[in-house]
């Protein structure tokens, strides 16, 4: 999600949850979304995952110029990891969808979530998506192709569809079956399945995409979750915790991870902008259509659409990976900038986080408001991207997730302090990196007749949110699993020493690539790999009502 930006407060009424939400780590505080005009405002080698131990809680592997730049090829996909391979039980595979022994890579343990049950669907497992989609006058038209398998014997699979779209047709291995859908739920009646056998269902659809509402008290939430249109008709997406199925059939948990394909085709000049790699692009009787290839598994949470009159620029990177920047003729102006911090960012982060987890990197400037670690391609809203000029790091915290959030990924909605407490952490160290004349410690933001430390600010948090582990399902994404989470990482690299700390910084997301992980797994490889038992320490950083006490 957003994350810290501006280096002063917004001139609007002082309240201490958007001073949380909207204030500069380097200060001390954190953004969770003051981004947008409201406020103005090859890489290192993979690293193969290699925990040398495991437990029955432990994690589930999922499987340069400044002139436009033309696509680029897809590299290679990533050797699947030896297992026995999925076995169909329908008719061929269909055109669009991976063999079988790449589809092994899409392979997951879904669960059903604590906090959001209704968006997760554990009786299925993803494994493939290819997305043809189609936008003309605010009208999507798509065509989903599932690739799937049940995880228990079923005669029913639900997904999560938007009511807002109306399914015109729904087939199984090639033969129509008949569907429900109400509650933004398409659940289909099958023949009876098998578990670990693969099918593929083909969904069409259409219909004027909206956004639902959110379960935060976030200001940059209150346009909602998922598709959003903005008013010159360019359109983005955001959908943490659930959204995606706003614009698609999809188990919207992040326990399911899954491959993706998409070919979007909008009416030119307007360009669909998705994740991964653009394979191809054609402009052709007024449209253009763009190609894209995912090829490691990915969250629904950390999809992304963006269409707009996009034009791709490309920047370097020491580590030999180019960042891809798509903007607007309007934002072009940014570019600037937004390739400076990127290199920067990006140099820094192989350097202290360890070797980029991914094939591709690149970054969508929308408008709106909302700035979101999507795999592969971050979404920045135009007030984000500004700031980067004035030393705002909301883009390197961005990138951070792509270590820790989008390859290392909760197994519910629980654990999203994972995510942010890492983000957030390594956000307040490059700032103070990389701008030593920023306090990076407890000095916080200025504000009238205040001078609110870290501390105080997640105290609050904690009274009206909860604490970081078990925060009110109706405050997502507040700043209690931002905050605390990064002092509860502090204090652990006090308690181990800095060396042994750093190692641990590259080593969580190296031994946990492509893996879905919980606190218990957390706690139990932290305590291996330093050979402490941090379990109290930990304890009472995520579960206490109150800023634990230093120790």
């Amino acid at each position: 999600m957003p994350r810290v930006v501006p280096r002063q407060l917004p001139s609007r009424r002082f309240d201490p949850r958007s001073l949380a939400v909207c204030t500069a780590v380097a200060l001390a505080s954190l953004s969770a979304g003051c981004s947008g005009d409201s406020s103005d405002g090859a890489a290192g080698s993979r690293t193969t995952a290699s925990d040398p131990t495991s437990a029955a809680s432990g994690p589930t592997t999922k499987a340069t110029s400044g002139e436009p730049a033309s696509p680029t090829s897809s590299p290679e996909p990533s050797e699947p990891p030896p297992s026995d391979p999925p076995t169909s039980s329908g008719p061929a595979m269909h055109p669009d969808v991976p063999g079988a022994a790449a589809l092994q890579a899409g392979e997951s343990h879904p669960v059903e979530d604590p906090y959001y049950p209704e968006t997760s669907n554990p009786e299925v497992d993803v494994l493939h998506y290819f997305l043809n989609l189609a936008y003309q006058e605010e009208v999507l038209s798509g065509t989903a192709t599932v690739t799937f398998r049940a995880t228990k014997p079923t005669s029913r699979i639900r997904l999560d569809l938007s009511d807002a779209l109306e399914i015109e047709k729904v087939t199984l291995d090639d033969a129509r079956v008949s569907f429900g859908h109400k509650d933004n739920g398409l659940t289909m009646t099958t023949p009876k399945m098998k578990p670990g056998r693969t099918h593929t269902f083909v969904i069409k659809y259409s219909g004027r995409p909206a956004p639902v509402p959110a379960p935060s008290k976030r200001e940059d939430m209150t346009a909602g979750l998922g598709w959003r249109t903005e008013s010159d008709g360019s359109v983005y997406t955001i959908q943490e915790p659930y959204g995606a199925f706003t614009w698609y059939p999809v188990n919207d948990h992040p326990s399911d991870e899954a491959l993706y394909d998409a070919r979007i085709t909008t009416s030119s000049p307007d360009v669909g902008v998705f994740n991964g790699v653009l394979e191809d692009k054609q402009v052709r009787g007024g449209l253009t259509t763009t190609r894209w290839h995912v090829d490691e598994p990915m969250a629904s949470y950390v999809t992304t659409l963006a269409i707009g009159p996009y034009e791709q620029y490309s920047g370097p990177t020491k580590s030999g990976l180019t960042i891809t920047y798509w903007l607007m003729k309007r934002d072009q102006r940014l570019i600037t900038p937004l390739r400076s911090e990127g290199t920067d960012a990006f140099d820094w982060l192989v350097e202290h986080a360890g070797p980029y987890p991914f094939s591709s990197l690149g970054v969508v400037v929308v408008g709106g408001e909302g700035t979101m670690e999507t795999q592969t391609m971050i979404t920045l809203d135009r007030g984000a991207a500004r700031l980067q000029a004035f030393g705002a790091s909301t883009l390197q915290h961005e990138m951070a997730h792509q270590w820790y959030g989008d390859s290392v990924t909760p197994t519910n909605w629980r654990g999203m302090w994972l995510n942010e407490g890492w983000a957030t952490y390594l956000q307040q160290r490059y700032s103070a990196e990389t701008q030593p004349k920023a306090p990076s410690d407890n000095p916080g933001p200025k504000v009238p007749g205040a001078q609110l430390t870290l501390r105080q600010v997640d105290n609050h948090a904690r009274a009206e949110s909860g604490p970081p582990g078990d925060y009110k399902p109706d405050h997502f994404a507040d700043i209690n699993v931002y905050i605390g989470p990064a002092l509860m990482l502090r204090e652990i690299r006090k308690q181990v020493g800095e060396r042994k700390f750093d190692q641990l910084v590259k080593a969580w997301p190296a031994q946990h690539e492509n893996e879905n992980v919980d606190r218990a797994e957390f706690t139990r490889w932290v305590n291996q790999f330093t050979g402490q038992d941090l379990t109290p320490l930990i304890d009472r950083w995520l579960d206490s009502r109150h800023t634990p006490h230093r120790h």
